[in-house]
């Protein structure tokens, strides 16, 4: 019989010739790995297209791991069609930023529906949203911190700075190099506690984008160490504006 499920596909790795190693976070059972035999073969029913970065799917898992650590899926369907992630640039960097993200953040992740739930609504409203958008990754950086158990104090004051060790608003300098000075505390302060749709709608230039986004990184590198091999925000700064 087997479990049917649904889940995001987070990353997935191609092995020998034809096969695909598929990192999955499952609504049911958390982060799950599997291995989808034939992938790229040209009849295969689970063929690769299926397994592309924050794909949302359902499908049935086998009650019999192929190794300890692999399990083995079927009767795989897309559960949303993306209509605009997989097709216009900026979105697509975005997708790249946000799966590495979710990947080096939810290792070995136990099931956490509203944590689920967040990231699904999450994408299905940067693909519907046709502008206004720019400030997605800094509300999904946050708001994973939330749900990863450090999200910052929101006790901002003007002339404050924002302790990254502490994970909250200082005045005056701490004594150690990870913080944000007055002026990008501000602005981080401002996205703190609001909606997607508030957050998006603040107005920042690019190099205060970027700043906080940095800023973001550094924070989620103190509090998630399986971070410290993160890339694909760089790629996100060159297409930010």
């Amino acid at each position: 019989m087997g479990n049917k499920t649904q889940g995001i596909v987070l990353q997935s790795l191609r092995y020998g010739d034809s096969s695909l190693i598929v990192k999955v976070f499952t609504r049911d059972f958390g982060l799950r790995s599997y291995m989808v035999k034939g992938a790229f073969n040209h009849n295969a029913k689970n063929k690769v297209a299926l397994f592309q970065n924050l794909n949302i799917i359902s499908y049935v898992e086998s009650d019999k791991p192929i190794v300890a650590s692999l399990g083995y899926l079927k009767d795989v369907q897309l559960t949303c069609v993306y209509r605009s992630l997989p097709f216009e640039m900026k979105k697509s960097a975005i997708v790249l930023y946000t799966s590495e993200l979710l990947s080096k953040t939810l290792v070995g992740q136990e099931q956490n529906v509203p944590l689920y739930d967040f990231v699904v609504q999450s994408l299905q409203w940067l693909d519907l949203v046709e502008a206004h958008y720019a400030n997605f990754s800094l509300f999904f950086t946050l708001e994973l911190t939330r749900h990863l158990g450090f999200y910052p104090q929101t006790n901002w004051h003007s002339g404050d700075c924002f302790d990254m060790i502490e994970g909250h608003f200082v005045h005056g300098y701490p004594m150690h190099p990870y913080y944000l000075g007055s002026e990008t505390a501000a602005l981080f302060g401002s996205l703190l506690g609001r909606s997607i749709d508030e957050v998006c709608a603040i107005s920042l230039s690019l190099p205060q984008r970027r700043e906080l986004l940095d800023g973001l990184i550094i924070f989620m590198r103190l509090h998630a160490p399986v971070m410290k091999d993160f890339h694909s925000h760089e790629v996100l700064k060159t297409v930010m504006q």
